[in-house]
């Protein structure tokens, strides 16, 4: 009996988008077995079209990302663009029934009623792979932890600020530092958003969006980035055993409080473990206490195996979740 299709577009085939489309090719038949179902790509929607043509063979490729996320032939929209605009067409999906996966941690830590939809758990959202990559703390914050209480949220989030600190830390000078992990691909041309503490701020949003339950935008966190004015703080913390990392945080007693700052942590401390493009996560909650995750944060692969873990999870909520029967 041939299995059920779930057809699946994707909206930017960049780095991200790219490694997701081969990723899902490439693991087909071991997905279709988990599933019960199998999840075709049809349609890619790019800024450029031609280019991408020789690299997609069999699947429709235009430029109208807003056309393919009203598509009622499209079951699941995964959003990889980084777009500005991702937000209305991950919501317009939702709202005639698709599954959204995103990447897209700006686009979602700005608008209200995706990030109200993350609070609510609502099943045909989902955006591990816009933190931390790889590592499953959205999902444990969703799922996992869900009927917790979350005291804090600590984190160094950001790989580009953590690249060019370790390079410091190394000797180089700010802008060397900045220009290597741009020629790595660990920065983009404009880095703003990393350099100012907003790439992590977003990151943030959405991690305490979940942890307390209601929507927080990346303008609720006081933020503050890293510039050249860091190296001598780097030098002089390094000579102590310390280190600087750009740490976001967030810890609720009366209110809650949203903060990104670079920071000096002692050698013990676990944020410190953070070098080169690593994540580091650290959650404490009244039942589970300290809880930690670690692993590169950056990547095309890695953000990949996080949207892949998201398009099985929101498939099972299209499907329906079958079980077969325990004996006791």
């Amino acid at each position: 009996m041939a299995l059920p299709v779930l057809r699946v577009g994707l909206i930017g085939n960049g780095t991200v988008g790219s490694a997701f489309a081969t990723a899902l090719d490439a693991n087909q038949e071991r997905l279709a077995q988990r599933l019960g179902a199998r999840l075709r790509l049809t349609q890619v929607a790019v800024r450029h079209p031609d280019r991408h043509r020789g690299t997609l063979a069999g699947v429709r490729i235009h430029d109208d990302a807003e056309s393919l996320a009203n598509d009622a032939s499209v079951d699941l929209v995964v959003e990889a663009s980084g777009s500005p605009d991702a937000a209305t067409w991950l919501r317009r999906a939702i709202a005639r029934g698709a599954a959204a996966v995103s990447a897209n941690k700006q686009a979602i830590a700005g608008d209200r009623v995706l990030l109200q939809a993350l609070a609510d758990r609502h099943p045909l959202l989902h955006c591990e792979a816009a933190v931390a990559a790889a590592l499953p703390i959205v999902r444990a914050l969703r799922d996992s932890l869900d009927g917790e209480e979350i005291h804090n949220v600590r984190g160094v989030l950001n790989g580009t600020t953590t690249y060019i600190l370790t390079q410091i830390e190394r000797g180089a000078r700010f802008r060397d530092a900045l220009l290597l992990a741009q020629e790595h691909g660990y920065a983009e041309a404009d880095a703003e958003a990393d350099l100012s503490g907003r790439d992590a701020a977003a990151k943030l949003a959405i991690l305490a969006t979940l942890a307390w339950r209601r929507p927080i935008t990346v303008h609720d966190v006081d933020t503050k980035g890293i510039n050249g004015n860091i190296v001598d703080v780097v030098r002089v913390a390094r000579e102590h055993g310390s280190r600087v990392r750009l740490v976001a945080e967030a810890w609720a007693d009366d209110t809650l409080h949203l903060r990104v700052e670079p920071k000096i942590l002692h050698p013990h401390d676990v944020l410190a473990r953070a070098e080169n493009v690593v994540n580091v996560v650290e959650v404490h909650s009244a039942l589970a206490g300290p809880l930690v995750w670690y692993g590169a944060g950056a990547g095309g692969a890695r953000t990949a195996s996080a949207l892949l873990g998201d398009l099985l999870v929101a498939s099972r909520a299209l499907v329906g979740a079958t079980a077969g029967s325990i004996a006791a």
